[in-house]
């Protein structure tokens, strides 16, 4: 029984860890896409200090500079992708939650 708890925690761990992976990953493409939309400079730096830093003080950081600066033209290949983006961070937090869940149920049935 207690192999099977060890499994389910393993399991739910990968997840987890795929989920986080993939969610960050989205989240840069979406800050980089949209700094090109909007003409900033250097917007794979933008996309990689947002996704990086405590409590998240870069993507908060990346939203204050972005105010000053409308989008300028936006291709409906970047709106695609944009699109795209938030669905699979979607897709990547349902694993987070999903591998949460199966790390937290592995525990209690230890």
């Amino acid at each position: 029984m207690e192999n099977i708890n060890m499994v389910i925690i393993a399991i739910g761990a990968a997840t987890l860890i795929v989920g986080s992976t993939f969610s960050v990953y989205q989240l840069y493409k979406l800050v980089e896409t949209d700094a090109r939309c909007r003409g900033l400079k250097y917007p794979k730096a933008w996309g990689f200090f947002a996704t990086c830093g405590n409590n998240q003080s870069g993507l908060i950081l990346y939203f204050i500079k972005r105010r000053k600066h409308p989008i300028l033209n936006i291709t409906k290949e970047q709106k695609m992708i944009i699109d795209d983006c938030k669905k699979k961070f979607g897709i990547g937090l349902i694993f987070i939650i999903l591998g949460s869940v199966m790390c937290v149920w592995g525990i209690f049935l230890l």
